[in-house]
């Protein structure tokens, strides 16, 4: 089961900047479905990816496509450095880590037009409605294309 509060009060305590993107802002966007997992674009400064692997390292993270060995900050954070994707598992549902991926902005953009709210009291950015339907449009997973069919339309959203 996901429990957001715990993932993102870690990420917050451990102050990683991120933009949360796919089912969790699909949600904040007034489509509310099942997700097992958050998405979320960090900010890809090294100072920044150095605490998001210290936060991943508090979650316990582990690897699933390994077998499910334990996130190892000394391998794994050298790929998060060379701005690499990162699938995850923890106790508390899974964190995607997207870095590069067609149709996802870079962390400037997204942060930029994010919609800032609140979640148990702290700060969290959630990707514009621009921005997700785009990477919505831009995936096109079955997933994706029910999403935008229940996402508003750009003209009634602003």
């Amino acid at each position: 089961m996901l429990d957001l509060a715990r993932i993102f009060g870690t990420l917050h305590r451990s102050q990683v900047a991120f933009v949360a993107i796919g089912g969790v802002a699909v949600g904040a966007h007034g489509y509310i479905r099942m997700t097992m997992d958050i998405d979320i674009v960090p900010d890809p400064a090294s100072a920044n990816i150095e605490r998001l692997v210290s936060a991943l390292s508090q979650l316990q993270a582990t690897v699933p496509s390994d077998g499910g060995r334990p996130f190892d900050p000394p391998v794994d954070a050298a790929a998060l450095r060379r701005g690499a994707n990162a699938t995850l598992d923890t106790p508390f549902g899974g964190v995607d880590v997207v870095q590069r991926l067609a149709g996802v902005p870079p962390y400037p953009e997204l942060a930029a037009a994010a919609e800032h709210t609140e979640l148990d009291g702290r700060p969290l950015l959630i990707c514009s409605l621009a921005h997700l339907r785009a990477m919505k449009a831009a995936a096109g997973r079955p997933q994706d294309r029910a999403d935008l069919a229940a996402l508003p339309d750009r003209d009634a959203a602003g």
